[in-house]
């Protein structure tokens, strides 16, 4: 059997979800000499996690215990890019840490695996989010101390089906070499949406997504993000996490809108274009509604400083919301935002100060101008679909009722290959 490099990370109050796992590794695993990478990004300051793992490790062939020295956290797209970087073997597999693995898994993988694909196992899961043709819905417990093994092993082969589909979820098995070539996840996403932006880059430059019924794990769903108690409607700290997660979801999206001008999870291939929003009488708009569009573009001119202060005091702001789910500081974060990219948005929101600056920039590149004097609700709904519009139009002068497309120098923007900061690898200690 080919040897696979199976690639874990987990956080603070995970350890009993990590001690399933790796119950379920020791077991179900057809060949006991694969690699087993477990990333700690947090623990207790006890070190639970770390002291439950170096007394198993003589258990296990091959596993290594990966710790950093940066406070609090990594984060989850650096440290999955991590990981996949420090695994011996061509083929890799990813496994959240609230995973457990079926009987066979490893054989199981490898039978569906093909070159140029990311492979998706399929997720049996207790009925919390509702029913969906992607996953099985099962319930095995909502915690690990409800959770009968012996049970899952007779129920999971069961279920197994010769059938896929072009979907993508964790967990994942692929040939290294096909995650590094497109650079990872984009460490420009710190709660979410760094997997569907990684799947619009495979989904650009050519490579499969599979997800197969003949690999199945249990999912506890939602720990890592959430916590492992956030259904519960009692544990207000559950809940008010929860609220934090919400709005760092809507940042993330607005991150993800930046890049790629809509959003989908490789339903599509999205193509998000090089354009300029001009305001006239910019005063005259509701901030919100600015600030809602102004993903869609990669400069916004404005006509009034005082407005270019207020938007930019909420862009330079959105950061908080993860560093407080993550328990960082500020002067923490000052420390680390060098090893994620970053929006520039000083860079992005400009005043435009003469009319002869609006003359050159009608004349030299693709922008859409509005007044705030005329714009009206209908006007709106154009910039829904934006870049598709722009994709379907020749270049030339356009007027949608109140708005302005001129469409000069139509360039459709490259995200398919992610640069992240280079990180100091002496930052980690890997045992």
């Amino acid at each position: 059997m080919q040897q696979i490099s199976f690639l874990i990370n987990t956080s603070i109050n995970e350890l009993e979800h990590i001690k399933l796992l790796l119950n379920s590794l020791q077991l179900n695993l057809d060949n006991k000499k694969h690699e087993i990478l477990i990333f700690i990004d947090s623990d207790t300051s006890s070190r639970d996690t770390y002291n439950y793992l170096k007394s198993v490790k003589k258990d296990f062939f091959d596993l290594k215990i990966i710790t950093h020295k940066l406070p609090p956290c990594i984060g989850y797209s650096r440290n999955n890019n991590l990981l996949v970087e420090l695994a011996k073997y061509d083929i890799v597999s990813y496994l959240q840490s609230d995973m457990v693995i079926s009987p066979h898994y490893d054989t199981d993988v490898l039978n569906q695996l093909e070159p140029n694909t990311i492979l998706s196992a399929t997720r049996v899961e207790p009925p919390l989010h509702g029913e969906s043709d992607k996953t099985i819905t099962k319930n095995f417990g909502l915690y690990p101390k409800d959770f009968n093994l012996k049970e899952w092993n007779t129920y999971s082969p069961t279920v197994k089906k010769d059938k896929e589909s072009n979907y993508f979820f964790a967990p994942l098995t692929f040939y290294k070499d096909t995650w590094l070539d497109i650079g990872g996840y984009d460490t420009l996403f710190r709660r979410s949406r760094e997997d569907s932006d990684l799947v619009q880059r495979f989904v650009h430059s050519g490579v499969k997504l599979k997800q197969t019924f003949n690999a199945i794990v249990y999912h506890f769903t939602c720990t890592t993000s959430r916590g492992a108690d956030w259904f519960n409607k009692q544990n207000l700290e559950a809940q008010n996490k929860i609220k934090l997660q919400e709005i760092a979801d809507q940042i993330e999206l607005k991150r993800f809108i930046r890049k790629w001008g809509n959003f989908n999870h490789g339903e599509s291939k999205l193509i998000k274009y090089d354009i300029d929003l001009i305001i006239k009488n910019s005063t005259k708009l509701p901030l919100n509604f600015i600030l809602n569009i102004e993903p869609l573009f990669s400069h916004i001119w404005l006509d009034n400083d005082n407005l270019k202060k207020d938007i930019l005091t909420q862009l330079l702001d959105e950061h908080k919301y993860a560093n407080k789910l993550f328990n960082f500081t500020d002067q923490q974060w000052s420390k680390t935002s060098k090893y994620h990219n970053l929006d520039n948005y000083i860079s992005r929101i400009l005043i435009l100060e003469e009319d002869i600056v609006m003359d050159n920039l009608l004349q030299g590149r693709c922008n859409i101008v509005i007044d705030g004097n005329s714009i009206q609700n209908t006007d709106l709904e154009l910039f829904k679909n934006l870049h598709i519009i722009i994709n379907e139009y020749e270049e030339g002068n356009y007027e949608f009722g109140n708005v302005k497309i001129n469409l000069i120098n139509k360039i459709p923007l490259n995200n398919i290959i992610v640069k992240n900061p280079p990180f100091d690898m002496n930052l980690l200690k890997i045992e």
